[in-house]
């Protein structure tokens, strides 16, 4: 992504372009934001529109992309060939695409082999459906998203029956995924495509394009002439993607041939869990963070807001502290747009702590529409669908300051005293989640717990295989997979006493080690706990793999596991054949909430959906008997937990970074605590009262290292300090009365703060590399 040039458009049809993403043959790609939608933009270049002949081109490509919807595909919503600069625009998909997940992360397992092909052969038979050829399939323009894969870009797909707008004998496509016919210039049919999907599929399960690399030439003769080795493919999927790339069009299957082939083999469509764990971190990662850039400066009139009750037309700006905006500790109104999860808007609007006003939607308030990328994620990468354009998530957030925030100079923090370490221990495995509590850090891994003193000496040992237990580590990333409560530490992980691989929890006696019980899910079709939510009222509640249905061998969707931890029963199993990402419990009531890319959903004491409103999570928290969520607006409001509706709302808050940690509180849940995107990139600590979203104060935070990356919020509130994590992994420990900042610690500076798990409570503040397979502690007051 980059910021937009003095020679980009701001403005195409009714869409704000808040950066560029990518250039082609065609023109650039903009993503685009107009009534809550973001999209994006294809524009074509200036010289290329003069054309006639290739508008008519343009507009058979938009009138016959229009043509393909379908669950795995992403559609064109709209367009204007007719325009003196002619656009298109496309839905949005969050993913990674199969050749970056390949590249990065390494050839797909044989469970997500058969989901992509059954995804992929959907996908082509909706092209095929409405009379259309990719022509361009390749695993650059399929995206890997979590509910199952996208194909994108049929920009150079025509209609079957159509006149050929390109010179006789012309080639379209990309070299290594043509078909034969496709690389000797024969007519095409959609059994074309069905030798580009042998030929994704193959890479994917091989990590190499099967015809090899180098010239054009080369790679095209290969094509034709020789037949590739499917060694890598796994044996059952083997004979089908052969019959995908058989020389001769009409010996491959159709796309619903391929469907039906893959179902009746017992593997279902793919669905939430489809995707092996590192490359499903990738794309929560950029998810649970995603917002868009600052918008530009509006290129054409507007109408501005109607002014509040009581202020005189033409006065302050709106969105100043008159008008009721952040700065004067007012919440914005409930009005549509900001209400825009689908909660009702509440029965009077009219309290002190919300003046009547009229409602403003954001269409109508581009001064408080100032949305934020938050970039540089562990190898994620944001896909546009339509644009065939990756976007490096690159963007500074070195927060310099051009302008006070606020009204307040950015405090430079060199006058800030550097803590003393307590102790730093190196561990011999990989620790995602460090605990402090009852005078002990807990250091769980994948094969034992640790408990550490007060100079981080070993206290206590807990080895996994006594108990017939694996605990819940994956790969060298943080993840929350234990809880305290009681005196006792819960590991959650998978029992290894059978070969059903049921989800389990460890108690451990804090005091001295021991393990008091196991508790095992004794429901079918689950598999492994994937994270541990909490604890609340005496019932452990956990998300894990498999919804309890039966999909066939292997689970598929999410569940969520509530544990009594007195009788050491199951509760309940709520599942849902989708991703669960979010949890938040609240400090006080029985309610629940759970969230996954599009839907946050309430579940009471025994586990049913109280309510359940479709909107895009970046963070999920409790304040409180509230629940607290951030939206893809940066919009923070409060939820009421026995409803769902929004009870206040306020602009311009950072999501949670990919671990987390986005919102703290104090102990009673009062006041919460949360980090401000600043007008000059950089960012403030700001207080608000949790149960009317007025703001007590707002102070502005040291700047971030200069060739540091934006990664969301991460923050704490434990032993009467406000912690914030910075993108140059620095820590702040401030003060939760006025955020002026206490104390800071450099140890981490430098290190990818998207891989350090912490803590804080019982006088430490505590961190873990689990890269680096390190344990560091500092005490409360620094010293």
């Amino acid at each position: 992504m980059k910021q937009l040039e003095a020679a980009d458009p701001r403005q195409i049809g009714p869409y704000t372009l808040l950066g560029r993403l990518g250039a082609g043959g065609m023109g650039a790609v903009y993503l685009g934001r107009a009534r809550g939608r973001t999209v994006a933009v294809k524009v074509v270049r200036p010289d290329l529109a003069r054309d006639d002949a290739f508008r008519d081109r343009f507009q058979r490509e938009v009138e016959a992309a229009r043509l393909v919807s379908g669950a795995f595909t992403a559609p064109v919503v709209d367009a204007d060939t007719r325009d003196r600069i002619p656009w298109m625009a496309t839905a949005f998909v969050v993913g990674v695409s199969l050749d970056q997940a390949v590249s990065t992360r390494g050839p797909l397992p044989e469970g997500a082999l058969w989901a992509l092909t059954a995804g992929v052969a959907e996908a082509l038979a909706s092209v095929h459906d409405a009379g259309l050829i990719h022509r361009d399939l390749k695993p650059a323009n399929v995206l890997l998203a979590l509910d199952g894969p996208r194909v994108i870009d049929f920009g150079i797909a025509r209609a079957v029956d159509g006149t050929a707008l390109t010179s006789t004998g012309a080639i379209i496509g990309s070299a290594p995924y043509m078909s034969p016919e496709q690389a000797v210039g024969e007519a095409l049919t959609a059994a074309s495509d069905m030798f580009s999907l042998g030929s994704a599929i193959a890479f994917a399960a091989a990590g190499d394009s099967l015809f090899g690399a180098g010239a054009a030439a080369g790679v095209l003769f290969r094509i034709v002439h020789t037949e590739p080795g499917l060694g890598a493919v796994p044996a059952g999927l083997r004979d089908l993607i052969a019959s995908c790339l058989a020389k001769n069009p009409d010996d491959r299957p159709t796309p619903r041939q391929l469907s039906e082939f893959v179902e009746r083999e017992g593997h279902p469509i793919p669905s939430g869990g489809w995707l092996p764990e590192a490359v499903a971190a990738d794309i929560i990662a950029v998810r649970a963070v995603m917002t868009t850039l600052p918008e530009p400066p509006p290129t054409r009139p507007f109408t501005p807001a109607t002014p509040a009750v009581g202020s005189p037309a033409g006065g302050p700006e709106p969105g100043g502290p008159e008008a009721g905006g952040p700065a004067s500790g007012r919440p914005e109104p409930l009005g549509p747009a900001a209400d825009h999860y689908g909660a009702d808007r509440p029965d009077t609007a009219n309290t002190p702590d919300h003046p009547d006003r009229p409602d403003t939607p954001d269409a109508d308030r581009p001064w408080t529409s100032r949305r934020k990328l938050l970039l540089g994620l562990t190898g994620g990468t944001l896909a546009v669908a339509g644009a065939g354009t990756w976007l490096g998530l690159a963007l500074s957030g070195t927060g310099k300051a051009d302008d006070e925030p606020g009204g307040r100079p950015r405090p430079s923090g060199d006058d800030v005293p550097e803590a003393t370490l307590a102790w730093k221990d190196k561990q011999s495995a990989t620790c995602p989640q460090v605990l402090s509590s009852h005078g002990v850090v807990a250091c769980p891994s994948l094969e034992r717990v640790l408990g550490l003193d007060d100079e981080g000496n070993t206290k206590w040992t807990v080895n996994g295989a006594d108990h017939g237990i694996a605990f819940s580590v994956q790969g060298s990333l943080p993840n929350v997979i234990a809880a305290v409560d009681d005196g006792h530490l819960y590991v959650a992980g998978m029992s290894m006493k059978s070969t059903a691989m049921r989800s389990a929890v460890l108690a451990i006696d804090l005091a001295n080690g021991k393990a008091a019980w196991t508790a095992t899910l004794d429901r079918p079709h689950t598999r492994g706990v994937l994270r541990f939510c909490g604890i609340l009222n005496g019932t452990a509640y956990l998300i894990g793999w498999g919804d309890g249905k039966d999909h066939g061998p292997n689970p598929a969707g999410y569940h969520v596991w509530a544990l009594d931890l007195a009788s050491r029963k199951t509760s309940w199993l709520y599942g849902e054949n989708a991703d669960l990402i979010f949890s938040a419990l609240p400090q006080r009531g029985d309610h629940a909430l759970f969230a996954g890319t599009t839907r946050v959903r309430a579940l009471d004491a025994k586990g049913e959906a109280a309510w359940s409103k479709k909107v895009e999570p970046h963070t999920l928290a409790a304040a409180g008997r509230h629940f607290v969520l951030v939206d893809g607006g940066s919009r923070m409001s409060a939820l009421d937990p026995a409803t769902g509706k929004a009870l206040w709302t306020v602009p311009d808050v950072v999501p949670a970074s990919l671990r987390g940690d986005g919102i703290a509180t104090d102990k009673d849940g009062k006041i919460l605590y949360a980090l401000y995107q600043d007008k000059d990139h950089g960012y403030s600590l700001g207080a608000l009262d949790s149960a009317t979203g007025r703001t007590r104060w707002k102070a502005p935070l040291p700047a971030d290292s200069k060739d540091s990356r934006a990664f969301g919020a991460r923050i704490l509130c434990a032993d009467g300090n406000l912690y914030r994590m910075g993108a140059d992994a620095v820590v702040w420990a401030c003060d939760p009365a006025n955020g002026k900042p206490r104390w800071k610690y450099t140890g981490m500076k430098g290190t990818d703060p998207t891989k350090l798990a912490w803590t804080a409570g019982d006088g430490r503040l505590c961190l873990s590399d689990p890269t680096a397979t390190t344990v560091a502690a500092l005490h409360a007051n620094g010293a």
